[in-house]
């Protein structure tokens, strides 16, 4: 548990426990009135105070369980990716399937693709599934648009059976044409 977190899960026990002190004051249920040489005996029977108390009890319930809560997801269900990985869970478990993986599967993809000299790739989520960046340099005479749309059908397609994970979005960005250098000779 992280600092803060820790902080704010005794922040909501403190006001759990001082919300249900205070509304049971308030309710008459402690036989004396005074508390640390104060006279408390305005407050009982009143309600408006005790609906403060429930209220106060409230906070610190939602602070211990918005602080205290582990990762959520119900079997069966796949979950936004966190801390660079896709999430799934089956009858029998969590599989995890980190960016860097699927990152490798795009660069396989894209080696099925006749006219691409080099690749770098980035992954994100959103709600939908995946989205995919791909960088290339092309080889000269290929047409682009083809070639662009022919990495993204082969990497849509690769990914989504490999890892099982929706594809929403491919896109590709033809950063160069790769040029082999020209070898002049000295005369």
């Amino acid at each position: 548990m992280t600092g803060v977190r820790a902080f704010f899960t005794v922040v909501g026990i403190i006001l759990l426990i001082g919300g249900l002190l205070f509304a049971f004051l308030t309710l008459g249920v402690f036989p004396g009135t005074a508390f640390l040489g104060l006279d408390l005996g305005h407050l009982v029977n009143n309600y408006s105070y005790t609906a403060l108390g429930f209220l106060i009890l409230v906070v610190g319930v939602l602070l211990i369980a918005l602080f205290t809560s582990g990762r959520s997801g119900a079997k069966g269900e796949d979950k936004l990716p966190d801390n660079g990985s896709i999430v799934s869970y089956t009858e029998i478990g969590e599989v995890r399937i980190s960016f860097k993986a699927v990152e490798n599967m795009v660069l396989t993809a894209s080696r099925k693709v006749n006219g691409i000299r080099e690749v770098s790739t980035r992954i994100d989520a959103v709600e939908q599934g995946l989205i995919i960046y791909i960088r290339v340099k092309a080889i000269p005479d290929i047409p682009i648009p083809g070639l662009a749309g022919e990495l993204q059908a082969k990497v849509r397609d690769y990914v989504q059976e490999i890892s099982g994970t929706n594809v929403s979005e491919i896109k590709v960005l033809v950063e160069n044409i790769a040029q082999d250098k020209i070898q002049r000779n000295p005369r």
